[in-house]
């Protein structure tokens, strides 16, 4: 059994996110393809929207304060969410955030995950080569510390600035990789313990499942734009005017939002180098701005 995962909670964004997400999954997937399960603390909102396939998991705030752990990490929410569905399911999984929305059917990807791929977003490339601001801080800290022991595991961890990064917005599995979710959890808590960044989620998760076997990216199929948050305000825009339509009638609107278009800008001008940008804002009185839409 094929399974798609989501997890939302926080608010309006979020749930819009996840909403349009979904959209995108039935544009190019049947009703009864795969699984979708939705894990949120407002699982009503999306019962009123969505097919009635979708399986729901409500979390109580407390379970979400719970798994965020004693150091209050948000993102450890996600390998809680993911530990528990394959303790409830068994075949193979695709956990997707809810800032992504799918370009094409996913078989393909489920076809290698059933023959044990594993799959990430997309490769950030090696630490030592991505000059990013968290990026730096990764390596400030590896610098002083690079071993690290858990108690599931009796070796160590060595993790230094020669490892690859892949990007954790989407985490594609089959059910033999489940044992090593329990070792995540626990490097998640080693390495925020010692140092608060958002990402040693993503670190964790890729130090045990590329050790297993390297990666594929899902870029092709489904694209993450963690890059844009400001597509949420389109996002709310786009809910407002569509109100009154149905859920397949909004399936045929998304293409009027793509948020790779929109964004295209955006990203164009985070690419120039320090004088590009200054001639740009000189020559279009503006950073970038979001690309004019119809709806």
């Amino acid at each position: 059994m094929n399974y798609i995962v989501y997890f939302a909670f926080g608010g309006i964004a979020y749930q819009n996110e996840l909403l349009f997400s979904i959209l995108s999954y039935f544009k190019f997937h049947k009703a009864d393809e795969n699984q979708i399960i939705i894990y949120s603390d407002s699982t009503d909102f999306f019962k009123n929207k969505l097919p009635q396939s979708i399986i729901y998991i409500q979390l109580s705030d407390d379970e979400i304060t719970n798994w965020k752990g004693k150091h209050n990490f948000v993102h450890r929410v996600k390998v809680k969410v993911i530990e528990d569905v394959v303790s409830k399911y068994e075949g193979n999984f695709l956990y997707l955030d809810s800032d992504t929305y799918f370009t094409k059917n996913s078989s393909e990807i489920f076809s290698n995950i059933n023959s044990n791929a594993i799959y990430f977003d997309k490769c950030e490339g090696k630490l030592i080569d991505n000059k990013g601001g968290i990026a730096r801080k990764m390596k400030a800290f590896l610098k002083n510390e690079s071993e690290f022991k858990i108690p599931s595991l009796n070796e160590t961890i060595k993790i230094d600035s020669d490892f690859t990064v892949w990007n954790a917005g989407v985490i594609g599995f089959n059910s033999s990789y489940s044992n090593q979710l329990r070792m995540v959890e626990e490097l998640v808590d080693v390495l925020y313990s010692k140092n608060q960044l958002f990402v040693m989620e993503q670190i964790a998760f890729n130090y045990f499942f590329q050790r297993k076997t390297k990666p594929i990216e899902s870029k092709n199929h489904i694209h993450h734009y963690w890059y844009f948050k400001e597509f949420r305000g389109v996002l709310s825009h786009f809910f407002e005017h569509n109100k009154s339509k149905s859920f397949e009638e909004m399936i045929v609107e998304i293409d009027k939002i793509n948020p790779e278009y929109l964004s295209s800008e955006k990203r164009a001008y985070k690419k120039m180098s320090f004088w590009k940008k200054q001639f740009h804002k000189i020559k279009k009185g503006r950073k970038w701005k979001i690309l004019d839409y119809k709806l």
